[in-house]
């Protein structure tokens, strides 16, 4: 009778165990608040286009569950939004001031954001300084803008 009541303690201790592990990685992989919401803080910024832009970044941002290498799961602007927000709220040279400011957000997806579009901008003639292995770069294949804008 002890064999069979340790075996079952056994079989409970290990449900416990797995139990308590699944909760602790779900308790370390899920997104934070801010990760949860496409609100990147376009109420912020001081100009209309910059508003626009912003907007047009916060909607073309889709859920991905990885990070950097880890499993980190929420809403961010992916190489296809980018290419979305560029084509879909038409952003040119002229643009860059606004997206200077923007990318002194305090919300790093608005930031990165901002930034690749300066990026994209400034490489899309291929005479800026992203080498020919960057997505930035016209003559990579995997280009951000390959195929231009084609709605």
């Amino acid at each position: 009778m002890e064999i069979i009541e340790s075996n079952e303690y056994m079989r409970l201790l290990s449900i416990f165990t797995l139990t308590a592990l699944l909760a602790l990685a779900a308790a370390l992989c899920w997104p934070g608040d801010y990760m949860m919401s496409k609100d990147i803080g376009c109420a912020k910024a001081s100009n209309a286009r910059g508003k626009e832009i912003c907007a047009a970044l916060s909607e073309s941002m889709e859920w991905t569950w990885m990070g950097h290498a880890i499993v980190s799961p929420g809403w961010r602007v992916t190489w296809e939004g980018l290419r979305e927000t560029y084509c879909k709220a038409h952003v040119t040279a002229a643009d860059i001031p606004a997206l200077k400011e923007l990318a002194k957000a305090t919300d790093w997806r608005l930031e990165s954001g901002a930034g690749n579009l300066i990026t994209l901008i400034e490489n899309a003639s291929g005479k800026g300084a992203e080498p020919e292995n960057s997505v930035f770069h016209p003559k990579n294949e995997q280009y951000v803008l390959k195929g231009g804008c084609g709605e």
